[in-house]
């Protein structure tokens, strides 16, 4: 039997932890209803305000989630990558996406309905315990965000940033480091960080001339011996 590159890539979603709990007969309904398409870098997957009729995996790739203020500035940025599902904001109740979704690179997602998951996911227990655990990660997540946005120092802010990007992007490179293999730039850590250009850019040199760091084109490399620090001791 010819294997479809559809198949292929949908089968290793199967024992995923947002379709692992699902029967053999619910996960072929999800993917009878479920489309593989590519996005070049820069394309929207939808916008904040949009209806929310679909969920999304990454198979390739990286996504940013936006949000703007009322003066149409960036002021929040989150990030997605391979094998997840998003978003995860307003499930089971919002009839709106809550952020805009953006191609950092050129990426390959399946999209499916949002009312064929939920509908399955609400009357599957395990399934829907896994969720409630995947959405109180997001939610502490977010929290540790806001306790280090209350961190009077923009240099500590900066470099706090940078290693919860390192832990949610990060992969592990041949020679021991870890590499975030996706373009982020530094306004986008500036604007994570709540500070200016100059200054993300201040800390990257700081950390670089000490050797735990390395940015080449938009590219992160932390060196093995840059150990992420207790984040969650953060002002305490």
């Amino acid at each position: 039997m010819r294997i479809t590159k559809i198949d292929y890539h949908f089968s290793k979603l199967r024992y995923q932890p947002d379709f692992m709990h699902f029967t053999d007969e619910e996960f072929q309904l999800i993917k009878e209803h479920t489309v593989l398409r590519s996005y070049k870098k820069g394309q929207i997957l939808f916008d904040e305000g949009d209806e929310r009729q679909r969920f999304y995996i990454l198979t390739t790739g990286l996504v940013r989630l936006e949000r703007y203020d009322e003066s149409a500035t960036y002021y929040y940025y989150d990030y997605v990558n391979a094998s997840t599902l998003f978003p995860m904001a307003g499930i089971f109740e919002a009839q709106s996406y809550a952020y805009t979704a953006q191609a950092m690179t050129d990426i390959d997602t399946f999209y499916l309905p949002v009312s064929i998951y939920e509908k399955l996911a609400r009357n599957n227990s395990e399934q829907l315990i896994a969720l409630i655990h995947k959405i109180s990660k997001v939610v502490e997540m977010h929290e540790l965000r806001i306790q280090i946005g209350l961190t009077s120092s923009a240099f500590d802010r900066v470099k706090q940033n940078l290693f919860i990007l390192k832990e949610e992007l990060g992969v592990p490179t041949e020679d021991g480091h870890i590499c975030i293999p996706y373009p982020i730039t530094l306004k986008e850590l500036a604007v994570n960080s709540g500070t200016t250009r100059e200054t993300a850019g201040q800390v990257i040199k700081q950390l670089r001339d000490s050797g735990l760091l390395d940015y080449r084109k938009k590219q992160f490399t932390f060196c093995k011996t840059a150990v992420t620090p207790a984040l969650r001791d953060t002002n305490e």
